[in-house]
């Protein structure tokens, strides 16, 4: 996965407008056992583990149906905003298969376990209302604006202090690992760079000044040199 050095947001979507479920095949003895292993190890679940720990706040773009492969491409997001007409679910058990790119890690910290199960047992497939009544999808949009809906939420993003954002991000995704103290700890440690950090200057500036902060001069200017 290949993302701009300066760039401050990551809209995904599937390539074409059209579908979020075809992908290569996994190739290198995948009719054997072990090739199965290695080819998901290396390659499926490598898209996914790289896309989940991107810092940079992501936002999934879904439109027809993500199904498996997309739809935990998808889950890996921090965002997700779906079109009125998409369809999103894991029902590799259709197909006597399991949800082996994540899809599963992914479901039981959205959804809690026992909803997870029933997700996946009964094999779901359900439409972007009830995805976002799950809690799965961020967003519903007409599907003309589901682009339109993706940058506004990527350009809203990316006027935020990107250092806080991006430290946030990793700890609230650390929040259900951590224990109560653990989590002090981690907050504190990211709170003492933070609190030094010019953007943190800006945003008191500005609420004395009772103006909106602009944040980010520090990485304008790297943009500025890289071009």
């Amino acid at each position: 996965m290949k993302v701009r050095p300066f760039g401050r947001a990551i809209i995904l979507r599937a390539a074409g407008g059209e579908k979020s479920t075809d992908v290569p095949p996994i190739h290198g003895g995948h009719h054997r056992e072990i090739g199965t292993y290695n080819g998901l190890r290396t390659i499926s679940q490598a898209v996914n583990t790289a896309l989940r720990n991107l810092d940079k706040l992501t936002i999934a773009a879904i439109n027809g149906f993500a199904i498996q492969t997309g739809f935990s491409a998808a889950l890996c997001c921090d965002f997700r905003i779906a079109a009125r007409s998409a369809k999103l679910g894991s029902a590799t058990l259709r197909f006597g298969l399991l949800p082996d790119e994540g899809g599963q890690w992914l479901l039981v910290r959205l959804l809690g376990s026992a909803k997870a199960m029933a997700f996946m047992m009964r094999q779901r497939i359900v439409s972007a209302e009830e995805a976002q009544s799950l809690g799965l999808v961020t967003e519903v949009v007409d599907d003309e604006a589901l682009m339109d809906a993706a940058m506004d939420l990527a350009v809203e993003l990316a006027t935020g202090p990107q250092i806080a954002m991006r430290l946030l991000k990793r700890s609230i995704y650390l929040a259900t690992e951590l224990t109560w103290e653990q989590s002090l700890d981690e907050i504190a440690s990211k709170t003492a760079i933070t609190d030094h950090h010019a953007d943190a200057q800006e945003g008191g500036k500005a609420f004395l000044e009772k103006r909106q902060p602009v944040f980010n001069a520090w990485l304008t200017a790297l943009e500025d040199r890289s071009r």
